[in-house]
């Protein structure tokens, strides 16, 4: 089967197009400002912000006390800031809790929120089109301001999963002119990309009740730092190998629906979180199912449905 990108490849079914936009406006933006943002970021967030010089970028996650994720999210270094790209739905709660712990430190925060919008170009073409027009395309864990106050980051919609597309945060009304410049991928379209990829999103395949490395964020995870909010249990996790089950991929004989339960025989492993009819792949599911189960290959039953845990592309 061609692969996602290429000819006759899902993306060709899906969009139409070699390249396309995928609305991100749904996300959230804070700013962090001040002489102890570095340090006072680095006793909040999972991942490690110190190493990064200006222009840098990470993905990380915001834990609470248990480890579980309130937003996973990339934060983008400045010279004078650091910008928290936050997951939909988010925002307000990441700019809550990092507010309430700024007791003595140099920090400042603004909750940039409707204020910014952000586009994902995604396809084997969205490279090409946007330097023929004249715009950055920064790789993974980069960014470039340009001058409209733009940041262009590499890695689109489904990064750090897929890592090729190519994603913009601007002041509002400063992307209107490229949504009129590329065909939009939305709805149910962008949806089957997502699953099809593999990459987990906020508050339908990971939430506040799932430690990171269950939603296989290890990436956001850094084992080398010191202490962070919920550091202490992703530490006895990582030590212990204590992480019970896994989101995985499965292929269904039948399009199944979010929440149906997940068996190995008689015996309930899991649950589905999202689920798509893909036009290349036929229907398709993410879900957990314990350590046991998460083996490529694994048959599994979905309310009467056969399912096979298929390879999980990790970032």
């Amino acid at each position: 089967m061609p692969g996602l990108f290429e000819p006759g490849g899902l993306f060709e079914k899906l969009g139409g197009a070699d390249a396309v936009f995928i609305d991100r406006a749904d996300r959230g933006l804070v700013r962090a400002t001040g002489g102890d943002r570095i340090r006072f970021l680095n006793g909040m967030l999972s991942n490690d912000l110190a190493p990064l010089a200006a222009g840098q970028a990470c993905i990380a996650t915001l834990l609470d006390r248990k480890g579980h994720v309130l937003s996973d999210l990339f934060a983008l270094v400045e010279g004078d800031a650091v910008l928290l790209d936050t997951a939909p739905g988010t925002v307000e709660e990441v700019f809550s809790v990092l507010e309430k712990h700024v007791i003595a430190d140099d920090v400042e925060l603004s909750n940039l929120g409707g204020d910014w919008d952000g586009l994902s170009f995604e396809g084997p073409g969205a490279r090409a089109r946007l330097e023929a027009l004249g715009h950055p395309t920064p790789r993974l864990a980069e960014f470039e301001v340009d001058d409209a106050s733009r940041r262009w980051l590499g890695g689109g919609a489904f990064a750090p999963w897929s890592a090729e597309g190519v994603r913009v945060l601007g002041p509002a009304g400063s992307l209107d002119g490229l949504r009129a410049a590329f065909p939009e991928l939305a709805g149910a379209a962008a949806e089957i990309l997502r699953v099809e990829i593999g990459a987990p999103r906020y508050g339908v395949d990971v939430g506040p009740k799932n430690f990171p490395l269950e939603a296989r964020l290890d990436v956001a995870i850094s084992e080398t730092k010191g202490c962070y909010v919920g550091q202490e249990i992703i530490a006895r996790l990582i030590s212990r190998g204590a992480v019970n089950r896994f989101l995985v991929r499965l292929s269904t004989e039948a399009l199944v629906t979010p929440g149906a339960t997940i068996r190995s025989g008689a015996t309930r492993v899991g649950a589905v979180t999202s689920a798509v009819e893909s036009p290349a792949s036929g229907p398709l599911a993410l879900g957990y199912v314990r350590r046991a189960e998460a083996a490529p290959g694994t048959r599994l039953d979905v309310e009467g449905v056969p399912a096979t845990v298929l390879e999980t592309p990790l970032p």
